[in-house]
């Protein structure tokens, strides 16, 4: 059985592990994914978007799984149906993030298949194209909206009422969540574009939020 100080540094290192190498990703090799001319570049930068396929699923997918199961037997003592809630929408959240990430190899797919028929225009690849964007849109920001939102409001709300954490923190915590909230639903509805300025300006509370939780956890750990 992990203990409570165990339990803290390893959910602490899936914060970091969920959040640094994903964001790095998105903002070395996003811009070839938004680009409105992707059809034509993506094939001829297939490792960076291989790579942001690799992150997606290693880090965004596999690591926010990881998060809600070591929270579990945190949150479960005070509360099981909180816990329960919480694990699973991370869990969900994972199996979107990992939908998005294979989405991106077959938008790849896609552009190889654009640049070898010549750049067609008008041609089905630009639909087809579009299509599989929407998907990984709505996958990536879907999973932001609903699972990982979710989840976090349980466990900063069970953080907030135990004090396992400061206070400062959950509320910080809450108030990002509501920012990205903003962000996530203006990509899912073409208001913004998928890693736009804009985007990271309202994403970025939470995200520097979750990096002061995972240093907290790793060092303080849990308030006993």
């Amino acid at each position: 059985m992990i203990n409570s100080r165990t339990n803290a540094r390893i959910t602490g290192v899936l914060f970091i592990l969920g959040t640094v190498p994903p964001i790095a990703g998105g903002l070395l090799w996003g811009p070839l994914v938004s680009s409105p001319d992707y059809l034509s570049t993506m094939t001829g930068h297939s490792v960076q978007i291989l790579s942001l396929a690799l992150f997606d699923l290693l880090f965004l997918g596999l690591a926010c799984a990881g998060i809600g199961i070591s929270l579990y037997p945190v949150l479960k003592r005070h509360g099981e149906g909180l816990a329960l809630g919480a694990m699973g929408f991370r869990l969900i959240e994972g199996a979107l993030q990992i939908v998005g990430a294979l989405v991106l190899v077959a938008l790849l797919a896609v552009s190889q298949e654009f640049v070898k028929a010549g750049s067609p225009p008008n041609s089905f690849f630009q639909p087809a194209g579009a299509a599989i964007k929407a998907v990984r849109d709505w996958a990536a920001n879907g999973s932001a909206v609903f699972p990982w939102c979710a989840g976090a409001v349980i466990y900063y709300t069970v953080f907030y009422r135990t004090r396992l954490v400061p206070r400062w923190l959950s509320v910080w915590g809450l108030l990002g969540i509501t920012l990205f909230l903003v962000s996530a639903f203006a990509v899912m509805f073409g208001l913004i574009n998928s890693f736009s300025t804009t985007q990271m300006v309202l994403s970025l509370p939470i995200l520097v939020q979750e990096m002061v939780l995972a240093v907290w956890l790793i060092v303080k750990g849990y308030k006993e």
